[in-house]
């Protein structure tokens, strides 16, 4: 039985919504995500964003909607009192409760509003540039401790900030002082003077991400690389996909892991990390270099965002499932911002599932899923997937222009199987309950015996090439997903032979 998305639910229920577009759902996860402290209590990366909507194309849901299930406010910032008091007379229409801070109120609304935000009541607090740099209000809300914060019409800190509206040059320091987890920067202009500006002022020159209203992209072609050892699949790939390349991970620690691996196994320097522990003056150098890197690979977290617009990125590796499909799809929209063909891959292999049956949280496993889903599903278009999964409606879509599955139908080919299982399977089918799993992996790697006088058993070598730590790993997989048996029984006790 399928969990029901929370969200979903939760825009249906509250703001009468059935559908939610793919955009909506990409800012609503991105600011849960990073307000969520997981299941280690260690939280996720800072979110900084920006979102480019068209007026009327319902980014005020973007903020709402997440703050009904955020632990602090939302604090949200409008350049006018005519649009904060049309969004708190929408919002109690709906049942929402909210706290409006403004010049000149009456001590005794003012009072009642901070009671409200207090309780926990009032879930969205709405203010302006002037009020919300007051030291009143600025402590106020610190010791609230909000969890977002969105700043609407963000192209008046170019527009406005420098002539009659100094306050918007003051909205980074209320940012710097209320540390949200997420803070995000809503605008209808796209021009280099407001992206220069937002980064700035409002994100203090850190990397942020860029959501935009259509999160298909027809020049990325997706794949997913099945796999019985990560490493190995993913140096692999690194040496074949064009670059410059990011391979994303969930791990500082494992970015920097990674970063030696692949170093290493393709005997090249040009392999550098980036992730949110970094110092600013590492994280800028990284950035530079890999800006100016024509065949680079970056091994990163999610903390690698647009701050550095780098536009010619051929290909996006993930080692591993991310959280959610919106994660997925706004880290593989790092490749091809330029416009040409570049490509996505997602390696799936061992983990998967111990990662989802250790996840208790209701919306958090309820996402992850769904990408699953996408990740180890046997038919389907992925791009089709993919927008599927985010509640795209298919009359609007234009053919696959190019995915794994498709590229495959096309040609006629079948889907491959994890790199060495075909190998694996067919040893322990011609070599039934002859050698212990030790002993394959020996053979396998074509040892055992000399050139001139190799065992005498079937596919003896047919893993030649691999590194031993690589095979063992494979065969220790291959063992757990059932495509081989290790005996536990007298006489045949510890050997190997096909499951099937």
């Amino acid at each position: 039985m399928d969990i029901p998305d929370p969200v979903a639910v939760l825009a249906s229920e509250r703001f009468g919504l059935d559908y939610l577009y793919p955009y909506q759902r990409l800012v609503a996860a991105n600011v849960l995500e990073a307000s969520d402290p997981g299941p280690d209590g260690a939280g996720a990366e800072a979110l900084r964003q920006i979102v480019l909507l068209p007026t009327g194309f319902g980014k005020s849901i973007c903020f709402q909607l997440p703050a009904l299930l955020l632990r602090g406010p939302t604090v949200v910032a409008y350049p006018l009192l005519a649009l904060m008091d049309d969004q708190r007379r929408r919002l109690e229409s709906l049942g929402i409760a909210c706290a409006l801070f403004r010049g000149g109120q009456e001590p005794s609304e003012r009072k009642a509003a901070e009671s409200a935000v207090e309780r926990g009541e009032a879930k969205i607090v709405i203010s302006n540039p002037e009020c919300l740099a007051s030291p009143r209000l600025l402590d106020f809300l610190k010791e609230a401790r909000p969890s977002h914060l969105a700043i609407d019409e963000a192209h008046c800190v170019s527009e406005w900030g420098e002539s009659f509206r100094p306050s918007y040059l003051e909205m980074g320091r209320v940012a710097e002082a209320l540390d949200p987890p997420a803070l995000s920067a809503f605008t209808a202009t796209a021009s280099p003077t407001v992206f220069e500006a937002v980064a700035r002022i409002l994100f203090g020159g850190a990397s942020y991400r860029v959501i935009e209203g259509d999160p298909d992209r027809p020049n990325i072609s997706y794949a997913v690389v099945r796999t019985l050892n990560r490493e190995r699949s993913l140096a692999r790939l690194a040496g074949e996909l064009e670059r410059p390349l990011i391979v994303f991970c969930s791990s500082r620690e494992g970015s920097q892991m990674l970063a030696r691996v692949l170093s290493e196994r393709l005997g090249e320097k040009e392999v550098r990390f980036y992730h949110a522990a970094l110092e600013r003056h590492e994280k800028k150098t990284v950035e530079e270099w890999f800006f100016g890197s024509a065949d680079g690979i970056l091994v990163s977290t999610c903390a690698y965002g647009m701050g550095v617009d780098k536009k010619n990125i051929r290909s996006v590796i993930h080692f591993e499932a991310p959280t959610s499909v919106e994660a997925y799809l706004q880290e593989a929209g790092r490749a091809g911002r330029d416009g040409k063909p570049s490509r996505a891959v997602l390696i799936a292999g061992p983990g998967e599932e111990a990662r989802l049956a250790m996840e208790r949280d209701e919306l958090r496993r309820s996402r992850f899923r769904a990408l699953l889903d996408y990740a180890l599903s046997e038919q389907g278009c992925r791009r089709d997937t993919l927008l599927d999964l985010l509640g795209a409606p298919r009359e609007r879509r234009a053919p696959c222009s190019g995915c794994d599955r498709c590229e495959a139908a096309s040609l006629g080919e079948e889907e491959p199987a994890p790199e060495g299982e075909a190998e694996i399977r067919a040893f322990a089918k011609a070599n039934r309950r002859r050698f212990t799993k030790n002993e394959a992996i020996v053979l396998l790697l074509g040892k055992g015996g000399s050139a001139r006088e190799p065992p005498r058993c079937a596919h003896w070598g047919a893993l030649g090439g691999w590194e031993d730590k690589d095979a063992r790993r494979a065969m220790d997989e291959a063992i757990r997903i059932g495509v081989v048996r290790e005996w536990d029984r007298w006489p045949w006790k510890g050997r190997l032979s096909p499951r099937h």
